[in-house]
Formats: structure tokens, sequence, C-alpha cells
């Protein structure tokens, strides 16, 4: 105990000052930003004789490990349509790693060194995990309404008005990830963003093939001249179509669905009734080293299992 409490003291502050660190990097970006949008709103660069040597580097000399972690950690986000900045998801990370470091040593009785790297890990997994699922969510509602969006896209251009005003109409009409990301490209052509740009922002956002098509259709059809009207209803014909086929799909596999999921249970399922009606005969598996071996290769080996009847399962239409 002597020994140890040194140990967990030590990883604590350790944990602390990882946390400490993640909010000040986190400060630190958006002290940068606002200072970036100071000096855009400042005389040019030229018209500055006093600049200090730094600040005449270019930028892309100034990106760093972190800028680059950053900016993706932002991109990540901005495609959830959740919103949360870098430095709250920092904050609320180091909170969950020092409450899973304290649970592990105190309460689950791990060492305290191998506690560290399981704080660390299993916060950050949860985190991509979670973002994971909400842009999965995310493109799913925006794909499930796009189609009766590009079909008041099209009857705003039938009626003669031009492309910013149809984004407008769709944008009054809509709600959700399709209000929210319409209204952003509508918000950037009114600051002066060309057409092209804006939709290929649009396209880096919700990474989607509909979209992806929607934004080049759109940019060049509006730049070169074309029949949009009937492009953008062939493309709502289409994703109606391909919706109506993933049910399909999806029906018809609900019976392997079905049996993947009760194969994956089952095994959990057993181990939990043992527990129940004799908690002694399940004991070797965690009190026994060799026990504890065996248990972990079969967790592992069922949840490589369930992962290869879940992309077996997936069917991409």
């Amino acid at each position: 105990m002597t020994v140890g409490l040194p140990i967990f003291v030590g990883g604590f502050v350790l944990n602390v000052c990882l946390a400490l660190v993640a909010i000040i990097m986190a400060d630190r970006r958006g002290r940068q930003h606002r200072s970036r949008l100071k000096r855009a709103a400042c005389v040019t660069y030229r018209a500055m004789p006093n600049t200090p040597q730094e600040t005449r580097k270019p930028r892309s000399s100034q990106i760093t490990f972190l800028g680059h972690v950053f900016a993706g950690v932002e991109a990540q986000i901005a495609q959830t349509g959740l919103r949360l900045s870098v430095g709250e998801l920092l904050t609320q990370m180091s909170l969950v790693m020092l409450g899973v470091y304290a649970v592990l040593v105190l309460f689950a009785g791990m060492p305290a060194l191998l506690a560290m790297p399981l704080s660390i890990a299993i916060p950050l997994a949860g985190a991509i995990l979670l973002l994971r699922i909400a842009r999965s969510k995310y493109r799913s509602a925006f794909s499930a309404e796009l189609p009766e969006a590009l079909d008041v896209f099209a009857r705003g251009l039938r009626a003669g008005r031009p492309v910013a005003d149809s984004i407008a109409i769709v944008v009054e009409s809509s709600k959700g990830p399709i209000k929210r990301e319409f209204a952003r490209c509508h918000d950037e052509l009114h600051m002066g963003t060309d057409l092209s740009t804006s939709l290929k922002r649009l396209s880096r956002r919700v990474p989607t093939p509909e979209v992806c098509f929607f934004a080049v259709a759109t940019a060049l059809q509006a730049e070169a001249g074309g029949n949009l009207i009937e492009t953008m209803e062939n493309l709502a014909f289409q994703l109606r179509e391909r919706r109506k086929l993933r049910k399909k799909a999806r029906a018809l596999s609900s019976e392997a669905r079905a049996s993947a999921v009760i194969l994956a249970a089952l095994p959990f399922a057993v181990a939990m009734v043992i527990a129940v009606l004799n908690g002694a005969y399940l004991e070797p598996l965690y009190a026994d080293p060799r026990g504890r071996v065996m248990a972990i290769i079969a967790t592992t080996s069922i949840f490589i299992g369930i992962f290869t009847m879940a992309r077996m399962g997936k069917l991409d239409v």
C-alpha cells in the first residue's frame, strides 16, 4: 500500500497534467484564431511597417502537427452536425480520463502504471466511436431528406429563380441537417463565396455520392449552362428508387441479421445464467491467470465473429 499510493498519486497527477495541457492547447488555438480574425480586419500586410518578424512568415511554415490534429478533429465534428468545439471535446475527454483512471485503480484494483494508458485509450476510443455514430446518423438523416429538398430546388429553378434564391427556398421549407447545410451554403453565397466553392465545402461536410453529384452538377451547369432542372429531378428520382431498393434488401436480409444477433448474444447470455446459478463455476476465468488469458482470447474471438457477421450482413446499395 505504501508503494501503490505514490504510484497512484503520480499517475493521477500525470493525468491532470495531460488534461491541463489539452485544455491549454485548445485555448491557445482559439486565441490564435481570434488573432487571425483581428489581423484580417486591420490594414494589409504592406501597410504595417512594424510587423514582427514571426508574423511575416507564410502560414504554411506556422502549421504544426497539433494544428493538423486540431484541424482533423474540427473536420470530423463538422461532419457530425454537433454543436461542439474542439476545446469542449478535449475538456470532456479529460474529465472522463480522470474518472476512468480513478475507477480502474480504486475500484477495479488495477495497477496504477497499467491504468494510465488505459485511462487515455478508453476515452479516446469512446470519443472516436461517438463521432462515427453521430456522423453516420447525420449523413443518414441528410440523405433521407435530400430527394424532397432536390424537388423543392428544382421547382424554384422552374419558377425562374436563380440558384441562390432556390437554395433559400430549400432552407425555408426544410428542417434538420438539410436546413443546416443549405443555410450554410446560402450564407456563404451572401458573404461573397462563389457557388462552386460553397458546394465543394458542402460535399466535404457531407461526403456522400449523392451530395458530390449534386455539387458537381449544380456548379458545372450553373456556369456552363444546361438543363439543371431535369438533372435535379432525375437525381431525386434515383435517390427514391435507391431508398426503396435499400429497404427491400434490408427486409430480405432480416432473417440473417436476426440469426447473427442471437449467435452474438448467446455466449454472454449463457455466461450470465451460469454466474447467477453457480458463480463459483466461472471463478477460474478471472481468479486464475491462465483463466484470464483464456477469457481474453475467447472474448476477442467472439468480437471478431460479431464484426465478421456484421460486415457480411451489410449490403452496400
